[in-house]
């Protein structure tokens, strides 16, 4: 027979037995082990890490939170460089006249169509670009995740992207901001000082030289800078090209359209000073002298780095350089 104590030291064992086995069951419904709690905390972690954002097309990417190691692959820089992103390889070609070449100039060139090579020496975290070729895509999200963009977009556009998927979203909205006002505060000085009228028309063309081709724009590039509420308006011509549902930023024309597509004021952007002599030479033949802005000497040569880009830092630039061109 047990002895009264025993029976009570029994009695003890089985209420601590009983209750660890409690405890055990809460742990499994709620609070986690030790060694579950060990894992969680490196799962959060690993998440910490990295982060999923979406591309253009939708696609749901999952990238590092702090990518340093970034190959970039379009002409518009600009984007990535005023949030302060160095990138470690860039498409060089089409980037010798850009109005930072200096900063860029020892970053690696990634060629064009991509070296795959090459960007796996780079090791980059992410790659941006606006290839559209599925099997180039392919290929490079082999090396590191792949951001697609358009670098067609609106400046705005893409600077928000940039910001969304870098944690920059509040320094994108300040630099819009500012940008703008200062756009407006220099079309606002040009009418007051007297150097354009509030509603004046300007034009932009190109000739192409290598493809002996004259181009009006009337979305791309340095007209979505010139047409400005403040600024200057386009023709009735090229507002017409500008609703086309159907247009792609620019059209080809012939000398013969000039008359009713040219503004007041007409800019000329050219790639290189080859074109730029062509340009200068063609404006003195048949149907261009007689233009009312080639006789008012109202004709302007806009270099490309300035003129053929939405580059946010040639924009930036153009703001200080334009005023200096139309005096």
């Amino acid at each position: 027979m047990l002895k009264r104590s025993q029976l009570l030291l029994l009695s003890l064992i089985f209420c601590l037995i009983a209750a660890l086995m409690g405890a055990c069951s809460s742990n499994n419904g709620g609070d986690k082990t030790e060694g579950e709690v060990s894992q969680t905390a490196g799962k959060e972690s690993s998440t910490a890490e990295t982060k999923i954002v979406t591309d253009i097309k939708g696609r749901k990417v999952e990238i590092p939170s702090s990518p340093k190691r970034v190959v970039y692959t379009d002409n518009t820089v600009g984007d990535i460089l005023l949030f302060g992103i160095q990138p470690v390889g860039l498409v060089q070609g089409g980037l010798e006249n850009a109005v930072y070449k200096e900063e860029i100039k020892d970053v690696a060139d990634v060629g064009w169509p991509l070296n795959v090579e090459k960007l796996i020496e780079l090791q980059p975290d992410i790659i941006i670009t606006s290839i559209t070729d599925s099997a180039q895509i392919e290929a490079i999200s082999k090396v590191a995740p792949v951001l697609l963009t358009n670098e067609w977009d609106p400046m705005a556009d893409r600077i928000k992207r940039i910001g969304e998927w870098f944690g920059y979203e509040k320094e994108a909205e300040a630099f819009l901001a500012k940008h703008e006002v200062k756009v407006t505060e220099m079309w606002k000085s040009l009418v007051q000082d007297n150097i354009i009228q509030t509603d004046e028309t300007a034009s932009v063309f190109q000739y192409m030289l290598g493809a002996n081709r004259l181009s009006v724009y009337t979305t791309s590039y340095l007209p979505s800078f010139i047409y400005h509420e403040n600024g200057f308006k386009p023709t009735q011509a090229i507002q017409k090209l500008i609703e086309d549902p159907k247009g792609y930023g620019y059209i080809d024309i012939s000398a013969e359209l000039l008359p009713e597509l040219a503004g007041d004021r007409i800019f000329i952007v050219f790639f290189d000073e080859k074109e730029r002599r062509a340009a200068e030479e063609m404006i003195t033949g048949p149907i261009w002298r007689d233009l009312p802005a080639i006789k008012a000497g109202k004709v302007y040569f806009i270099a490309g780095s300035l003129g053929i880009t939405t580059d946010p830092l040639a924009r930036e630039k153009l703001i200080e350089d334009l005023p200096v061109i139309l005096r």
